[in-house]
């Protein structure tokens, strides 16, 4: 974007975006290993236990474009800061739940919320950085959101020890803690003469007439890649700690422990290697690699032999998915000329589709078959990277969109 050559110094802002989005995915991660297990103690299904995490996906795909098109016309502070409140609030009503439905509601909440962070995050890196700076950036800020993972789990597994919502409460507590920051030391990346030109559309941002549309365009193959990925993500989320916990005897501590190894492999891939890597064998074959090794491991998972090959195995398909991650939205954020908060509004989307579709497709085959959800996935993405090769030859090359 034009006004990114006007920023004189990115680096502080860029370091508390990096915090705030740190902070945040700390307090949030705390509950993905939890949730599985503490819907359990409402005497919930696996099918409904993935419905319960499904909803969240659904209100980020009503809600992202929306909170695009708010962060274009009034700045991408006071959205990460409304996001923020509202979580915090989702947290808390999460955590005083008593029926099913509370859980539903309050899990479609959060979803709601977070929907306006990390997309205006990345807006907010798309600001202030060039271009050819834009993979390293947004490395970092994805190694950032990798750290976060690995303290939120491995918090939320010892705070759950004695009380199961003990978690929730924390994590309310850190959402506001953060949004303090954000409203009094998170300056504006978005200038107000950019602010003053940007259209609000309204209302017209819950309707789904910009994913049609973005699948007729230039960035459709970046959109469905987003999709894969997240895919992945929200299949891992819900069936690995029901694996760990059915098959391999692990308590919510290791669980928690397990994804946070995890997340310290992917963040140390993301801010000290990604930039490498790119520059070896380009951007398109980047993704490539990245989500097809993902796949393939993710596949392997339910057959791992003991304990420490599980670890291993999950460890490589969360490295696969974190290379392949920062450099699809370094890639649409390169090729968006203007209007960066509604193009990661519009990817959000897609990736929140992969969080409604994955959650629920997971509880459901893992009712059937415990391997289901982690062979099934497998087979999708890698048939989806497949036909990208085949149909577009998109990821064949530094292809130019």
């Amino acid at each position: 974007m034009k006004y990114t050559e006007n920023v004189m110094d990115a680096r502080p802002s860029l370091f508390s975006i990096y915090i705030a989005v740190f902070v945040s995915i700390a307090a949030f991660s705390m509950v993905f290993p939890l949730l599985p297990l503490y819907a359990k103690t409402f005497q919930a299904s696996d099918a409904v236990i993935g419905s319960i995490a499904a909803s969240f996906a659904l209100a980020q795909m009503f809600f992202s474009p929306l909170w695009g098109a708010l962060t274009d016309r009034f700045g991408r502070k006071p959205v990460i800061a409304a996001g923020l409140l509202g979580m915090s609030c989702a947290f808390l009503l999460f955590a005083v739940s008593t029926s099913i439905f509370m859980l539903f509601a309050s899990r479609f909440l959060q979803g709601a919320f977070a929907a306006a962070v990390l997309p205006s995050a990345r807006a907010y890196v798309a600001d202030v950085t060039k271009k050819e700076e834009r993979v390293k950036a947004l490395g970092r800020l994805g190694a950032m959101l990798m750290l976060g993972a690995v303290f939120g789990p491995a918090i939320g597994g010892l705070l759950a020890g004695n009380d199961m919502s003990l978690p929730f409460f924390v994590g309310s507590a850190i959402a506001f803690l953060n949004f303090f920051f954000i409203a009094f030391f998170l300056p504006e990346s978005l200038p107000r003469a950019v602010r003053k030109k940007t259209p609000f559309r309204g209302i017209s941002g819950f309707r789904f007439k910009e994913s049609w549309l973005a699948l007729h365009s230039s960035l459709a193959p970046l959109f469905l890649l987003a999709f894969a990925w997240s895919f992945l993500i929200a299949n891992k989320q819900v069936a690995l700690p029901l694996l760990g916990a059915e098959h391999f005897s692990l308590d919510v501590a290791a669980i928690g422990f397990l994804f946070a190894v995890m997340g310290i492999l992917s963040a140390f891939v993301q801010f000290f290697l990604i930039e490498k890597i790119t520059r070896a064998i380009g951007s398109h074959l980047t993704i490539a690699v990245g989500l097809l090794a993902s796949a393939v491991s993710f596949a392997l998972l339910p057959f791992a032999p003991v304990t420490a090959a599980l670890f291993l195995v999950a460890s490589l398909a969360g490295l696969g998915a974190a290379v392949a991650r920062p450099v699809i939205t370094a890639l649409i954020s390169q090729e968006t000329s203007e209007g960066q908060g509604i193009t990661m509004g519009t990817a959000s989307m897609f990736e929140s589709a992969g969080r409604l579709v994955g959650p629920f497709v997971g509880g459901v085959l893992f009712s059937f078959w415990y391997a289901g959800p982690f062979v099934f996935s497998g087979i999708f993405v890698t048939l989806l990277i497949g036909m990208l090769l085949w149909k577009s030859h998109y990821l064949k090359a530094e292809h130019q969109i």
